[in-house]
This record gives structure tokens, sequence and C-alpha cells, in this order.
């Protein structure tokens, strides 16, 4: 009976990862998602496990580490309720994961010291051009580039989904090129429509290493920027002068917003929280800040005495640069965002107003209607569905 339940748990511990990260040690389930930092007596005990299956002798290893007596049977119960014993798991639902039929040789490339050197050389161009050339500097006008502002907003949009499926490849390349696979979906931001590449597995690599991962998806939208730049440097003005410009001030707002996106955990947070030495800061800053406010419910009040004692301390200060990342984005809206959407509409409603039902006027004021209808309304859905398949336990 005994060998038996030793086995179980021998094939079960096998399908955990077990990597150190610079503080603390990662316990990681990458079929299923699931990654937990524990001190070094937990690390000790799973990979006693994975040696013989034993429960005993893993508690008495660890209680070695530890310099006290660890109970076993509680740790392998903390390890059942994190899930990191469960059965293998499916593919995510509500993601696509791609096909790894780029070798790690040859994402490698695009990351390599050369690689850096050019997409340093050309975000240093884009920014000179930004501040030598006023003219060249983007605003809401740009993106109704075209005399229909419903073909406007079309195309404008292919130039989203474009450069946002970029910036997502070369996440994903970057995850490709440190042996780690990645998961693509269609999520949302706030009332944007993004994709996203699931980098959840970086976590067993070293600190150290994952800052290209998190960069590459600015790093090659500043590559793009340069060159949309340089070609309205060469053009005379006329209609790919105005496309350029679309181009140029979708880039720059995503740039921006990289950085500004704290509170949404973008690729800025990433880099900031990796350089803080932060497990869990995003959620740790939020329960911080509610518990200044307002009141934590008994669960979110074990949930922050759990959390690490770094990103505690972190999460004290952390608000600022939050609240910081919130005016910003505030101030994208109202400079960009909000006049656009209000043109467009006071357009919409002009033509509804003055066309009649047969006329081309007409039927393009109410393709702009829906465009905004989408728009605004697409992402809460997302929202939704994204809340429904995490109650499922089907997303994280």
């Amino acid at each position: 009976m005994t060998t038996s339940v030793d086995q179980d748990l021998r094939d079960r511990a096998a399908r955990l990862t077990v990597a150190f990260d610079g503080e603390a040690w990662i316990l990681g389930r990458p079929d299923l998602g699931i990654f937990v930092a524990v001190p070094e007596p937990g690390a000790v005990f799973v990979t006693t496990l994975q040696e013989n299956g034993s429960a005993a002798d893993a508690a008495r290893r660890a209680g070695e580490v530890a310099g006290e007596e660890v109970d076993g049977a509680d740790f392998i119960e903390g390890l059942t309720g994190a899930g990191l014993l469960d059965p293998p798991g499916a593919d995510t639902p509500g993601g696509v994961r791609w096909i790894e039929g780029v070798s790690q040789k040859a994402a490698a490339r695009l990351f390599g010291r050369a690689a850096w050197s050019a997409y340093a050389a050309a975000a240093l161009f884009a920014v000179a051009v930004l501040l030598l050339r006023p003219d060249l500097r983007p605003s809401w006008q740009d993106a109704w580039f075209l005399p229909s502002p419903a073909l406007s907003a079309f195309t404008y949009l292919v130039v989203v989904i474009l450069c946002s499926a970029l910036h997502e490849a070369w996440h994903w390349l970057a995850g490709r090129a440190l042996g780690i696979p990645a998961t693509f979906r269609v999520s949302y931001r706030a009332l944007n429509v993004v994709f996203e590449t699931d980098l959840s597995q970086i976590v067993t690599v070293p600190r150290g290493r994952r800052y290209g991962a998190y960069l590459a998806g600015m790093a090659v939208d500043g590559v793009v920027l340069a060159v949309a730049l340089g070609l309205r440097l060469l053009v005379p003005p006329g209609l790919l002068d105005d496309f350029l410009g679309a181009v140029v001030l979708y880039l720059v707002i995503g740039i921006v917003w990289q950085w500004a996106a704290v509170p949404l955990r973008s690729d800025g947070y990433a880099i900031l929280a990796n350089a803080l030495r932060c497990h869990n800061l995003y959620r740790t800053t939020w329960l911080t800040a509610k518990r200044r406010l307002f009141r934590l419910t008994p669960a979110e009040e074990t949930e922050l005495a759990e959390a690490g004692a770094r990103d505690r301390a972190v999460a004290r200060w952390f608000a600022v640069p939050y609240v910081a990342g919130l005016l910003v984005m505030a101030g994208l809206f109202a400079a960009v965002a909000l006049p656009l959407l209000v043109a467009l509409a006071r357009w919409g409603v002009e033509r509804l107003g003055s066309g009649g039902i047969g006329a081309a006027g007409f039927w393009e004021a109410v393709a702009v209607g829906v465009y905004l209808v989408v728009q605004v309304g697409l992402p809460p859905l997302l929202a939704l569905r994204e809340r429904r398949l995490r109650r499922a336990g089907r997303l994280l």
C-alpha cells in the first residue's frame, strides 16, 4: 500500500518544475499555468518527492534545510490546494497555442547583441525625429487620414490589428528564444481589444534573462515607428504620408501606453515587477491600497498576509507609479480617443439627419456607428467572458 502511495506521489510530483529566481524557489505546472513561490525547504520537499515519492523522506530532508520539523502532510495538502498536483491539463480555453515552427536557435538571432543594438538605434532615431520635427508628431487627427471617416476608421483598425499582432509575435519569438512556450489569445485592456501572449512560464527563467522577452514587443514597435518616420521624411505630402501618420499615431500611443498601463499589468509593469524582484506585485498593491481606503474581507486579509515580504514592502509605495499610470492613460484618452470618438459621432449624427435611407452617406454613418459600438462594447463583453472562465477555473 505504501509503495502504491509513494508511486502516486512521485508521478504527480514529476509534473512540477522547480526553478530558482534569485530570492525564492518557483514550483510550477506549465501545463496548467500555475506557478507558486516557496522557500528552499519547499523546493527540497518537491525534488525529494520526484526522486522517490516518499513523503516521510521529503519532510525529513526539508526539515534539515529549514532547521526545524516540517509537516509533510500539511505541505502536500498545500500543493494540492494550489492545484500543483492536479492531473495533466488540456490547452487553455480562450487561447490559441501557437505552433512552434520556429527553432529556438533561429528565434535567438532576433534577440542577440546585434539585434538589440539595432532596436536601440531605431528607438533613438524615432525619438530624435519626434523632437526635431514637430510637424511629424502625432495627433488624433492623424487617425482620420482619408476623406471618408468610415474608411479611415476601418483602415486604422487594420493598422491596429497588424501592429498588435507583430508586437505579440515578437513576445512569442522572445519566449521561443528562451526555450519557453507561449499562448496567444484575444483579450482587452480598458476600452481596447488587444492580442496577448501569455509568458507566465518565464518565471522558470532567471530574472536577468527575462527582460528581453518583456521588452520584445516595444522593441519591434520602435523599429516600425522608425521606419514609418523615416519614410515620412522622404515621401511628399499626400495619401501615403497621411497613412504613415496614422501608423505613427498608433505606435507612439502604444509605446506610451505600455509604460503607463502599470495598473493593467502591461509590459512596463512586467519590467518593473521583475526589476523589483516581486512575484505578485499587482495583486499585493491592490490589496494594500484597498486596506488603506476601505476594508478587506477575511479572505483578502489572509491573502495579503501570505504575500511575500518583498511584495508587501514594495506595495507600500508602488501605488505612486500606479496612480501616475492612471493619470497618463486618462490624458491619452482625453487627448486622442475622446476627440476622435466625438468627431466621428458628430459626423455620423449629421449624416444620419441629412441623408435619406438610400443615400451612401447614410449607410456610411451607420457603419461608423457600428464601429463605435463595437469599439466601446466588445471589451466589456470580453471582460465578462474571461471572468466567467476564471470562475470556472479554465483561465488564469
